[in-house]
């Protein structure tokens, strides 16, 4: 998963976020996730195309002198399909953007959850997630800063991030993003929305692979 940015981008991101920290008084949370589920439905999907497709292609230019030979050769190569459906290059073949969003979003809150909110005592917070496989961005915060910044405030972040992730530089990207919500909170909360120094999160991007 770090080979997605370099190191030097890591540590300035980190950097960055740590100052964050310090200038507003909310915990800010760095999710990259390689994807936000398994999906294993689109290995099939994948798979049963791909086995069909192969097989008409093949019937075109050899001839088995028994009829058994083809479903055989279908399930041969819908099996092999499958597996191939496994990786997540062959997976996006068989995505939909609306089973994406869905997914992506879903995990996002759960991450949002069990790794912010949920663990914190007194300080209010944010995040920054990024999907790989989805090529989902998303920006979420907490019910306190939602009092003052607007979901379309939200969505300019995505946008900036966008920007930036599309010309292959990622840790811009972040830069970029975590400097415009801090002058939206340093704005709209007129300083800082928290007088609490100590940071309960974690200060390190978080790279988050599901498990098989």
């Amino acid at each position: 998963m770090k080979q997605i940015m370099l190191q030097e981008d890591v540590s300035l991101v980190e950097a960055r976020l740590k100052q964050f920290e310090a200038n507003t008084g909310c915990e800010l949370l760095l999710v990259c996730a390689e994807s936000s589920d398994l999906y294993p439905a689109a290995s099939w999907r994948f798979g049963m195309i791909g086995g069909f497709a192969l097989t008409f292609i093949f019937s075109l230019f050899f001839e088995f002198h028994h009829g058994y030979l083809w479903p055989v050769a279908m399930f041969i190569l819908t099996v092999l399909m499958v597996w191939i459906g496994h990786f997540n290059w062959a997976k996006k073949f068989a995505l939909s953007d609306v089973e994406t969003s869905r997914e992506s979003l879903e995990k996002a809150i759960e991450l949002f959850h069990t790794l912010g909110t949920s663990k914190v005592s007194h300080k209010v917070t944010a995040m920054i997630m990024v999907s790989i496989l989805e090529r989902k961005i998303y920006v979420l915060i907490d019910e306190y800063l939602k009092k003052e910044i607007t979901q379309a405030e939200l969505d300019e972040l995505v946008a900036i991030a966008q920007k930036h992730f599309k010309n292959g530089n990622m840790g811009l990207g972040f830069i970029s993003s975590i400097e415009s919500l801090e002058q939206k909170i340093l704005k709209d909360f007129n300083g800082k929305v928290s007088s609490a120094s100590p940071s309960e999160l974690s200060d390190r991007f978080i790279f988050y692979k599901r498990d098989l």
